[in-house]
């Protein structure tokens, strides 16, 4: 594998079709410029995702940072495409109109963005299945019985938005993130992340990538046009991963480094040139 290096992506694939309500965005969700009062989105713990149901919100969020993704559709849920929807089944000349439950399709928010929205953006007020409120803290202890490897998918997920990546969940690769220029309603996703923690120099809580793993990821990217990514997730030598409370003081001093795949690659030192 190649050394640390810097991150890019040369490898853009342009969709071919950008629908037009789709194309204004923003990288993060603001508040309307009518509105006095701070921006809250309100948002139920499933247990495994994040809910949102309130259409205006979905749109804020998916527009504006491109984050979830429906629960019943492929990327955006029905209250942005439902219009588009129902153009395209009138010009084959059926009579399907949008049900009231796929227009009421939630936006699921995967645990890291769901807590980027809570402790750094602090727009997202999240509750539980019996309409008790969930505090970053407890949401950050919740999150981690989930999700065993969740503080350095956070650390990663901080460290991919703080270069203006679009991240989504890469289960369906088999990985941990997929990362888009701009959002997945311009270009194809340009590197599928997979994500390493580190103490001491040492990899720990996670499987290791032997030889056929690897064999397995790099067909899976070149396949989708993809290329992997390594994420290192670099935890200070004193940090007790069993104290919450300290590891979200300590967040800032978690270092994050990449590593590659391919060692040298002309075009992308063309483009960076």
């Amino acid at each position: 594998m190649a050394s640390k290096g810097s991150l890019f992506a040369y490898n853009l694939r342009a969709k071919k079709k950008i629908v037009p309500e789709l194309a204004r965005t923003l990288p993060l969700p603001v508040n309307d410029k009518a509105q006095t009062e701070p921006l809250q989105i309100d948002a139920v713990f499933t247990g495994f995702s994040v809910d949102v149901t309130d259409s205006e919100s979905i749109r804020l969020l998916c527009l504006n940072g491109g984050f979830g993704q429906g629960m019943l559709s492929r990327a955006f849920p029905a209250c942005l495409t439902a219009t588009r929807e129902l153009v395209r089944k009138r010009k084959r000349n059926t009579n399907v109109e949008p049900t009231q439950d796929t227009v009421n399709e939630p936006l699921c928010l995967f645990l890291e963005e769901a807590f980027f929205l809570m402790h750094t953006l602090n727009i997202l007020r999240v509750t539980d299945l019996f309409g008790k409120s969930i505090d970053v803290r407890a949401a950050f202890e919740r999150f981690r019985k989930v999700k065993q490897n969740f503080l350095a998918c956070y650390s990663a997920y901080l460290y991919l938005k703080s270069k203006n990546w679009v991240i989504k969940s890469g289960i369906k690769f088999g990985g941990d993130f997929v990362i888009y220029v701009k959002g997945p309603q311009f270009y194809h996703a340009s590197y599928i992340v997979l994500i390493k923690e580190m103490l001491e120099g040492k990899q720990i809580n996670s499987h290791t990538v032997d030889g056929l793993d690897f064999q397995g990821f790099n067909r899976i990217a070149e396949t989708t046009a993809k290329d992997v990514l390594f994420l290192e997730v670099h935890y200070p030598a004193n940090l007790d991963l069993s104290d919450a409370g300290a590891c979200l003081e300590q967040l800032k001093d978690i270092r994050v480094a990449e590593l590659f795949t391919k060692h040298h690659n002309y075009l992308a030192a063309r483009n960076q040139s």
